[in-house]
């Protein structure tokens, strides 16, 4: 059984995004523009005003219309240097988008009004002056500022609808003095043993809706689980909280009532399952499917409906006996299928006496409320999740992770502890977590910390302390 894992960046689906149903025109005009073939921004931003044949004024701000809508959608930012104006994309640079930064930034790189050179790299475009004593650099500088301008408020405002208030540089700056081990010790302070635990909940908080590192965590009464799933719900926003009578309820469809359940409510929410291991069989299905790609059908007496909801999960549960008693692995309450929808299955032992004293004495001494964490790690993590690592590792060593990774799922195939081909989604989705949560690139040390830990998550599996 061989591991196929893509760590590159998934390519974006554009179709739609860029159509003419955001250019405001008469539908006239519209019908006109369909009729000629032209039904994208992009097709439009490479023509001239005489290429439409609607009248020069006419085609010229329609033109023009498509390629401000372009710039305003696909610049992330602008920077202006002394005699260099550098502008970073969300994407690749394409003609379209060439053409349209040009326009807007009133670059001219022809050999009779030459004002700048242009070069590409990715997804950046950079205008450098030209030293054209005819045609000045100054006018492309004034231009960048006022798109730099609206550039920045846009990315403002968007930040600010997710719940991102503080300046953006100084949550980068937050994250970068404290990295992503830092973040692990500092919220997770008071939940004493179990780096694993620690470890392993951080990733689940870096990864993305669209990409997650969902988290089971299986342990012993007093072994710190659910005082882990209550700093996590005291400290960071759009959490949901399940309890245990919900769970025996129906997560997805309620075998009591016949309606939808809270994970169908959960779309980009992080949700917090207690007792996962009593879900009724019934809800299983649904949940395999949600888990696996955050879409499923459901249809009861009461409901037919399909549903949509992106999440990330972290769910606890018990060992088949409320205890570990004999071999751990054995003694998992919940079908290797499901287990395998998991990028981390958890083992948490009881707390050592030592640690169980320092708990009793802190509650003795008043100290039962938790820590209340600076807001900064709230937004962290959302500003994390927007970041989009690249790949920089060494050949020889993603080589040798890939080679690690698989060799796990050939020795735990037919366990409890199934580990099946979603292993190549989360020997990605777990370095990429790790890179996400320092504002970082995946690089050797990366899958390295990423190895260790899915390493060290099962070989607490054949560990009966």
């Amino acid at each position: 059984m061989h591991l196929i894992l893509e760590l590159g960046n998934q390519r974006r689906g554009m179709s739609g995004y860029d159509d003419l149903s955001t250019l405001v025109v008469v539908p006239s005009d519209r019908k006109k523009l369909e009729s000629m073939g032209f039904t994208t921004l992009e097709q439009l931003a490479m023509l001239n005003e005489y290429d439409l044949g609607m009248g020069k004024e006419k085609g010229r701000a329609i033109i023009q219309r498509a390629r401000n809508i372009l710039c305003n959608r696909h610049i992330k930012d602008i920077r202006i240097l002394k005699d260099e104006v550098i502008v970073t994309l969300d994407q690749n640079a394409n003609d379209p988008l060439i053409a349209s930064v040009k326009d807007i930034l009133k670059a001219y790189t022809d050999q009779f009004y030459r004002n700048c050179s242009l070069e590409t790299e990715a997804n950046k475009i950079k205008l450098l002056n030209a030293q054209n004593p005819n045609y000045s650099f100054d006018q492309v500088v004034e231009s960048a500022k006022r798109w730099q301008a609206i550039t920045q408020s846009k990315q403002r405002n968007e930040l600010a609808k997710q719940g991102i208030t503080l300046k953006e540089d100084e949550i980068v700056k937050f994250a970068k003095e404290r990295g992503f081990d830092g973040f692990c010790d500092n919220v997770f302070i008071e939940l004493k043993g179990n780096e694993t635990l620690k470890r392993s909940l951080g990733v689940a908080l870096f990864s993305t809706f669209e990409e997650p590192n969902h988290v089971l965590v299986i342990g012993d009464p007093a072994s710190g689980k659910t005082f882990a799933k209550d700093i996590i719900v005291e400290n960071f926003k759009d959490v949901s909280n399940v309890g245990a009578m919900s769970t025996r309820a129906g997560l997805v469809m309620s075998m009591a009532s016949g309606q939808l359940g809270v994970l169908a409510y959960s779309d980009k929410k992080v949700v917090l399952v207690d007792e996962f291991d009593k879900i009724p069989e019934d809800d299983v299905q649904y949940i395999y499917e949600l888990l696996s790609n955050g879409k499923c059908s459901v249809h009861s007496a009461k409901v037919h409906t399909d549903i949509e909801s992106h999440f990330i999960m972290i769910a606890l549960g018990n060992p088949k006996f409320g205890a570990f008693v004999g071999d751990p692995m054995q003694e998992i309450n919940l079908p290797p299928p499901l287990i395998s929808r998991f990028s981390l299955v958890i083992k948490t032992p009881i707390l050592g006496d030592q640690d169980r004293k320092e708990v009793f004495k802190k509650k003795f001494q008043g100290g039962s409320e938790l820590r209340k964490l600076p807001e900064y790690y709230n937004q962290w993590v959302k500003l994390a999740r927007l970041h989009n690592p690249q790949l920089k590792c060494s050949t020889n060593k993603l080589d040798t992770y890939i080679d690690e990774a698989n060799q796990l799922i050939t020795r735990l195939y037919r366990s409890p502890l199934r580990r099946d081909l979603r292993m190549a989604d989360y020997a990605r989705r777990v370095p990429f977590a790790m890179a996400r949560a320092e504002f970082s690139d995946v690089t050797d040390e990366t899958l390295d910390k990423a190895l260790s830990l899915i390493k060290r998550s099962i070989d607490d599996w054949y560990s009966k302390s």
